[in-house]
């Protein structure tokens, strides 16, 4: 049987943990500004509140969440749980709980002016994350797995299963205790094409920088012969 982890470049490495260290440092910003969240965002806070953790470890609650998941794509479909699925789970967590606490040293009692600039500024970076860690292709997040899973299953494209697990999460994530905000419904209409338009811009530079990386090599080893 195909072992579904390979070991990419280290560039690529480089670029997935930065670009998981992103989205984590984004999804803090949010979650300390109490103004609602991603759906998935959401989700992780409402397990959060299940587990009875402090606000400021909703990246403890991403763990847990992505390890399941992780377990789950394992049984059903491995192809969907890599080398990157792995660099995602660990540093996502740790910059999710990063982020909180970093306002919370920083600003302990932040007005509403500020907490929007907050907000604004976490999805950014959490856009520019999800932008880079798409682009470099080496794995999956574990709910994107899950996604791409369910339109395999239910061949319906991706746009459309999002839309819908997206709504699932939020509501979800709201049963449970997540914080629900202004943020989570323009997040669902934004999220998409922010993400689609970040990793466009991204992926053109990253393979233009190997192509160019690559006729170099070529013209010196001309040279050489």
């Amino acid at each position: 049987m195909k072992i579904p982890f390979r070991l990419p470049s280290i560039t690529d490495i480089v670029l997935a943990v930065a670009g998981a260290m992103l989205c984590g440092l984004g999804c803090g910003f949010i979650n300390y500004t109490s103004l609602g969240m991603d759906a998935i965002g959401l989700f992780y806070d409402g397990i959060r509140n299940v587990l009875n953790l402090s606000p400021d470890q909703i990246g403890t609650a991403s763990y847990v969440v992505c390890v399941i998941l992780s377990i789950f794509l394992l049984l059903v479909e491995r192809k969907y749980v890599s080398f990157g699925s792995v660099i995602y789970i660990i540093m996502y967590g740790a910059f999710a709980n990063l982020g909180t606490l970093m306002w919370e040293h920083l600003i302990s009692d932040a007005g509403l002016f500020a907490r929007i600039i907050i907000t604004v500024s976490g999805l950014l970076i959490l856009y520019i994350g999800l932008g880079i860690y798409i682009a470099i292709d080496i794995g999956v997040d574990a709910f994107t797995g899950v996604m791409l899973w369910l339109c395999n299953i239910t061949h319906k494209e991706i746009k459309y299963v999002k839309i819908i697990f997206d709504l699932g999460l939020a509501v979800l994530g709201t049963i449970l205790g997540g914080t629900l905000g202004p943020v989570t419904p323009v997040t669902i209409l934004i999220g998409g094409p922010c993400i689609s338009f970040f990793t466009k811009h991204i992926q053109s530079a990253y393979f233009k920088g190997k192509i160019n990386k690559t006729k170099k090599e070529e013209k010196n080893a001309d040279r050489g012969t």
